[in-house]
């Protein structure tokens, strides 16, 4: 079990984890994100309730970078996520998207968020295959990001 938590200053030793080179091509790590004071983002961390531990990170952001990939004004773009190494492959992601935690999430810290929106590369297949999992659905839409084409995916909260 998981819960999504918005993140403290008592969770920046957890978020000093490092990706490899092929999962540092596709996002950003926690550490990016700790000093930045933007007030039209929100910073969470994926807590597992059992371990009592912080073992992933994203950021949904509601500022507007959001519009390169919706025309929703109440959408939020996912970020930067990643789950700790020490801790992939049992579930973390796939938990942590599931559409009741994200709605109750948003709900709770963004009220009027109805849809969250995000980018993934073209080259990231696992990853779309894990959006697709977890009911995001395959826009249209693409976009260029820093390392080439995106898929935008979208989920209706």
């Amino acid at each position: 079990m998981i819960t999504l938590i918005p993140l403290s200053t008592t969770h920046q030793d957890e978020l000093s984890y490092v990706l490899d080179d092929e999962q540092m091509q596709f996002t950003a790590l926690p550490q990016d994100w700790l000093n930045d004071e933007r007030a039209d983002a929100y910073k969470a961390v994926i807590l597992d309730d059992e371990l009592h531990r912080v073992v992933g990170f994203f950021v949904l952001d509601f500022g507007q970078d959001k519009y390169r990939y919706t025309d929703n004004p109440k959408a939020v773009l996912l970020r930067s996520m990643s789950i700790n190494p020490a801790c992939q492959g049992k579930g973390y992601a796939k938990n942590s998207l599931n559409f009741k935690y994200l709605q109750e999430f948003c709900k709770t810290y963004i009220p009027l968020c109805d849809e969250i929106v995000l980018g993934v590369n073209h080259a990231n297949v696992s990853a779309q295959r894990l959006y697709e999992k977890t009911g995001f659905i395959k826009q249209a839409r693409t976009v260029m990001g820093q390392k080439g084409e995106q898929w935008v995916y979208a989920l209706n909260l």
